[in-house]
């Protein structure tokens, strides 16, 4: 069964390193395995679900999963090939990331530690005498998460990060049974440095493996974050409608699409071949988009939110008879612009003073063509006074041409 998991992986091609398989192979069911969160925002995001993801597929494969919650690592910020030091957040925001990040994680069946928990009772001489004495600046300085800094400036509190992680490895490896650690490839410096200080402690025997997967980036190279396509693609409901997260990942290009099916879902590969198969026979119908993103949403907010996704998608596109209701509108909220409008203002006013259109004379030229509807009815006058006959009388819906959609919010 180890090695079934370690087979997925590469199979996957999210693997990027592992410190020692046969270590790894030695290891038995039911052993722990963690990776780390820092609250340096009140929710997680796209980029780090592929981590929530490795944890789902060890516990799929019989190991315990757990989430380790930075919180004393996220007060000092990694330094990992950062240009900049990151900036440190009062106390009160720092509670309160932590609260909504580890009800999050909680919600995807993951046990959550605060590491926190191992220094909250420590002087800084329990620091010099704990880690300081078991790692080698020398060591630190040959890690590439280190180096990168080095030119621009790094603070020796930046510089205390990957100890802190490392102890936190030694403090789950003696007291959670965790024997492995786990994160992206820039993580390999710190995830070693555990390493070292449990070999220090415990001898060369010791059963500690580090492991690290490839890091999710767009078809340009640019990483998943906090700030993705052209905007923030937060896990929580309320920050980012699972509508976007649904939308984006359907106009994903054909680049990543199948890297993007093997990382991110829990699809097994004979399937995903499959879907590819079948996708490139025809890629106008975006067969592997469409899979990616109802798996995505169905995983992360549930299988009626995914299915509302397609069916609210379908109505945008006139793929469908069916009409929007104010549910639908709500997730809209999130991913269409919204616009505040008085009843009776004139809609030629709305098109100018919200930049829908350049001018007059361009507003009157796309009237003409019938270009624009208001729930579903042609505006064929400049005139027209916008009334609210829908969704609880609250909200319409202006459509220009095809793919153009804006919210018009009653005030």
């Amino acid at each position: 069964m180890q090695k079934n998991i370690l087979d997925d992986l590469k199979s996957r091609g999210v693997l990027n390193n592992i410190s020692s398989e046969e270590k790894f192979n030695n290891i038995s069911l039911g052993t722990g395995v963690y990776t780390g969160f820092d609250p340096t925002a009140k929710s997680l995001h796209l980029g780090n679900y592929l981590q929530i993801l490795s944890l789902l597929r060890f516990k799929k494969a019989g190991y315990k999963p757990i989430a380790i919650l930075g919180g004393i690592t996220g007060m000092i910020g990694d330094p990992s090939f950062r240009n900049s030091e990151r900036k440190f957040l009062d106390q009160e925001t720092l509670l309160q990331n932590k609260n909504a990040i580890k009800n999050q994680l909680q919600k995807f069946g993951l046990e959550v530690i605060d590491n926190l928990d191992f220094y909250k009772h420590w002087t800084v001489v329990d620091f010099l005498r704990n880690i300081g004495k078991l790692i080698n600046v020398n060591y630190l300085l040959e890690k590439d998460s280190i180096t990168t800094r080095l030119a621009n400036g790094l603070t020796f509190t930046e510089f205390s990060y990957t100890l802190l992680q490392g102890w936190d490895f030694k403090c789950l490896y003696e007291n959670h049974n965790v024997k492995i650690q786990m994160g992206g490839s820039d993580q390999w410096g710190n995830i070693t440095t555990g390493l070292e200080i449990i070999r220090k402690l415990h001898g060369e025997s010791a059963d500690a493996v580090a492991m690290t997967f490839n890091l999710l980036v767009d078809e340009n190279g640019k990483k998943f974050g906090k700030s993705t396509g052209g905007g923030s693609l937060w896990l929580d409901p309320n920050m980012t409608s699972p509508y976007s997260i649904y939308q984006f990942l359907l106009n994903q290009s054909d680049v990543k699409i199948e890297e993007y099916l093997k990382w991110l879902t829990f699809l097994e590969v004979e399937e995903i071949n499959k879907i590819m198969t079948q996708h490139n026979e025809n890629k106008t119908k975006r067969i592997a988009q469409k899979k990616l993103a109802f798996e995505l949403v169905k995983d992360i907010h549930g299988v009626d939110i995914a299915n509302k996704c397609i069916r609210i998608s379908e109505i945008l596109f006139n793929k469908s008879n069916e009409e929007l209701n104010i549910e639908d509108i709500s997730m809209l909220l999130g991913y269409l612009p919204c616009i505040e409008v008085k009843e009776g203002e004139k809609f030629i006013e709305i098109l100018k003073n919200n930049q829908i259109v350049s001018s007059n004379r361009e507003a009157r030229e796309f009237i003409s063509k019938n270009t624009f509807l208001i729930d579903n009815n042609i505006i064929n006058d400049e005139n027209y006074s916008i009334t609210f006959n829908k969704f609880n009388g609250q909200y319409a819906l202006l459509k220009k041409g095809k793919k153009d959609f804006y919210i018009l919010k009653r005030i």
